[in-house]
């Protein structure tokens, strides 16, 4: 008797073992399983390449299509949204072609090819409303599928997008980034701060030896310069992507989600969408940085259901103050300028910035301006902005007149710029001037004509 107590004793403490392993072996199993129930390979013919597709909440009567930006989480960067969205969308979560568990290949992974893999997935996917958001790179492909594709789009929600500046802004923004953190170029610090795309467009391809157009359309000069890697690909494509022109192609009601503290998509790409979309709302989120939904879901969680649900008002022209007043700013720091001026003359001031102003005539001599959210007009024969020896950079602005800039010595930064019935959007006068433009445009008798560029310019000539 007592060998066979021990011997059942030894039974149940073994089956209790057993018990106890199965459990947490099931919960280590259900704590890694997927929170997407519908999971699949499916062929696209865009690539020609097998893509990786998550869904979730298929029988709801709206799609929300989440585009994910470059990184090894794909598509699972949504993850922590489900199962709230998926109570009330059909959500659909690919990774990208060239992405995550989706065929990978030596291809021109452009922007323009992503937009036509989209309008492609949507084709297949029920026929019903459509949501489209997209981050980072992710963002930059829904921009490009909203321009081309997009007039039925439902609404559009862009978070942290790349794209719009051009690669030497970009390289600039970049630099910056690196002389705050003050810590060596290649260190992991640079990686995990600023992000696979902006340690791509500036390590990877800003000292090609080969026209990046060339480089991009040829498989055997993609596989020698760039590994064939697709997210170097796409970071090169990205930043010889000229989004000029397709701005104003851009109907569908937009929200705009940032970080405040993004390092690699600076707000300034959201303040250029503000500017040029019709229909468009911006939402900052204060303590994030370029990836919100793994920052902080929660308060991430809040700004997208804001997003989702409430449509944005129809943008109304910047309310002019009467009656028109002169400025003068002479020797002055960190000045604020707003309203409506009939003129504004800025003399050997530093860090001033103007932010919704209406100006007829502005002057700028050997100083240093910001210029953000604006509207310049001026008389006939006369320029909206005359620029001597100084610095300026402009977001977001109108400029009506025959002659927009004129330039003597200085440096003009141009971000989402608009030129109307301007038969010269940019006149050099004097000594040489540095002129860069990203995603502005010069509209001239009934044409648009894109300002996408970087280059000197000389007395007399004009842009």
């Amino acid at each position: 008797m007592p060998g066979g107590y021990r011997w059942r004793n030894i039974q149940q403490r073994t089956f209790l073992a057993l018990f106890v392993f199965c459990l947490l072996l099931l919960s280590v199993v259900s704590a890694t399983a997927s929170v997407w129930p519908v999971e699949r390979m499916v062929n696209e013919p865009v690539f020609g390449d097998q893509v990786y597709l998550r869904e979730a909440g298929v029988a709801n009567p709206k799609i929300l299509l989440l585009v994910h930006g470059v990184g090894a989480e794909a598509g699972s960067i949504w993850d922590g949204l489900l199962p709230d969205l998926a109570r009330e969308y059909h959500v659909v979560a690919p990774d990208l072609p060239g992405f995550g568990r989706s065929s990978k290949g030596n291809q021109l992974y452009s922007p323009e090819a992503q937009a036509d893999f989209l309008d492609w997935l949507i084709d297949i996917l029920p026929e019903k409303p459509v949501i489209l958001a997209g981050h980072s790179l992710g963002g930059a492909v829904a921009m490009m599928y909203a321009a081309r594709y997009g007039s039925e789009l439902d609404r559009l929600v862009l978070i942290d997008s790349v794209g719009l500046l051009h690669r030497l802004a970009v390289s600039q923004n970049f630099a910056r980034q690196l002389l705050k953190l003050d810590v060596p170029f290649t260190s992991p610090e640079i990686e995990n701060t600023l992000g696979s795309i902006a340690s791509l467009l500036l390590e990877k391809t800003s000292r090609l030896p080969l026209d990046s157009k060339l480089l991009l359309s040829s498989p055997f000069l993609r596989e020698k310069f760039l590994a064939a890697d697709p997210g170097r690909i796409s970071a090169l494509a990205l930043v010889e992507t000229d989004y000029s022109l397709l701005l104003a192609k851009i109907s569908s009601p937009t929200w705009l989600i940032w970080g405040a503290k993004d390092e690699v998509s600076p707000l300034r790409i959201a303040k250029i969408l503000d500017w040029n979309l019709p229909q468009v709302k911006l939402q900052i989120l204060p303590e994030q940085g370029h990836s919100p939904m793994l920052d902080d879901v929660g308060s991430f969680k809040g700004a997208l259901w804001r997003a989702l649900k409430e449509t944005p008002e129809v943008k109304v022209p910047l309310p002019i103050a009467t009656p028109a007043k002169k400025g003068v700013c002479e020797q002055q720091q960190g000045q604020v300028f707003s309203g409506n001026y009939s003129s504004l003359r800025i003399n050997n001031c530093h860090n001033i910035l103007l932010r919704n102003v209406v100006i007829d005539d502005l002057e700028i001599v050997d100083s240093q301006v910001v210029i953000e959210n604006s509207i310049f007009q001026a008389s006939a024969h006369k320029p909206a902005l005359s620029l001597l020896r100084s610095n300026v950079v402009i977001t977001g602005a109108d400029i009506v007149a025959d002659t927009g800039i004129i330039t003597n010595q200085s440096r003009i930064d141009l971000a989402g710029v608009r030129f109307v019935g301007a038969q010269s959007a940019i006149k050099g006068e004097g000594n040489p001037s540095s002129v860069l433009c990203s995603s502005s445009v010069k509209l001239f008798d009934g044409t648009m004509e894109a300002l996408h560029l970087s280059q000197s310019l000389v007395a007399g000539e004009s842009l």
